[in-house]
């Protein structure tokens, strides 16, 4: 299992990274109106800044990487949940157009929100995917974000199997939270290209008031119904961590595993009302 970091790292750490922690700070300071409280950090908002300071566990870039995720993920489920992959690559040049299938979606490996979602391939523009993709390339997410994880992957571009609910839009994003392998919160997001709407549910679908940057979903909600599938395998996933989040998709029966996120928003999405933030802390015991 993999350990994780220690509990209370001294403030003569940060003179080891000065720039870096002033930036953080500075950043932090304009989204909340405040300075985050780090020796110890009690919310959730500063546990993640915190972990973007001290955190340097190789498993954060291993479970970071979109491609590396799959072998990580497959080892411990025992079974594939990741959409088909059609290509892999580190020269965006060589994506064989021709023989990828008529809808797709291209994705930088080290980055996050990085994609290029394809309907017809008929009609794209293959130009403008192949500069997309060498921007992302010379790119350095993590640098960018002050996000470590992501500075420490191999830039890569994978072509992927493109996922639909079946009317040919994407399918809800279901992001679950998970607190030392057990999922606290299920974050459901849909036409996240579109009329991006969210809610936040516990395990047993229950709404909890909670709002963010994103509008809330209007009226009831179906519940995903392999919900109880995804929390076992999110719990399983997580064996190795105090806190990640985990993003999964349904597609019909079938369940689909994206990504694996350490620092959500960089911890500089704020959550309302401002006690959930006490509350997802509470819920994380750093280092344990």
């Amino acid at each position: 299992m993999t350990e994780a970091p220690a509990v209370h790292p001294s403030p003569l750490q940060l003179l080891d990274r000065p720039l870096l922690a002033a930036r953080i700070a500075r950043r932090y300071y304009r989204r909340y109106g405040r300075l985050p409280s780090l020796f110890p950090p009690r919310k959730y908002s500063e546990k993640i800044t915190h972990r973007k300071l001290f955190d340097r566990r190789p498993y954060l870039s291993l479970t970071s990487d979109k491609f590396a995720v799959r072998e990580y993920a497959r080892g411990i489920l025992g079974e594939d949940l990741t959409p088909e992959l059609y290509y892999r690559t580190t020269d965006p040049q060589t994506i064989p157009f021709a023989s990828l299938p008529p809808r797709f979606v291209v994705k930088g490996t080290h980055g996050s929100g990085w994609n290029v979602i394809v309907g017809d391939a008929r009609t794209v523009d293959r130009s403008a995917i192949i500069a997309t993709c060498e921007r992302w390339m010379r790119s350095n997410y993590g640098r960018r974000r002050d996000e470590w994880a992501y500075e420490q992957i191999q830039p890569q571009i994978i072509v992927e199997e493109l996922l639909d609910d079946g009317s040919g839009r994407p399918p809800r994003d279901i992001k679950v939270l998970v607190f030392h392998q057990r999922v606290r919160v299920v974050q459901l997001d849909e036409d996240r290209f579109g009329d991006h709407r969210r809610r936040f549910f516990d395990t047993r679908w229950n709404v909890l008031p909670i709002h963010d940057h994103v509008p809330l979903m209007n009226g009831a909600v179906e519940k995903p119904s392999r919900l109880e599938d995804i929390v076992r395998y999110a719990e399983a996933l997580a064996r190795d961590t105090d806190f990640v989040r985990i993003d999964f998709y349904q597609v019909g029966d079938r369940v689909c595993l994206g990504e694996m996120t350490h620092t959500p928003g960089s911890g500089l999405s704020p959550i309302y009302p401002s006690i959930w933030d006490d509350r997802w802390g509470s819920w994380w015991e750093m280092g344990t």
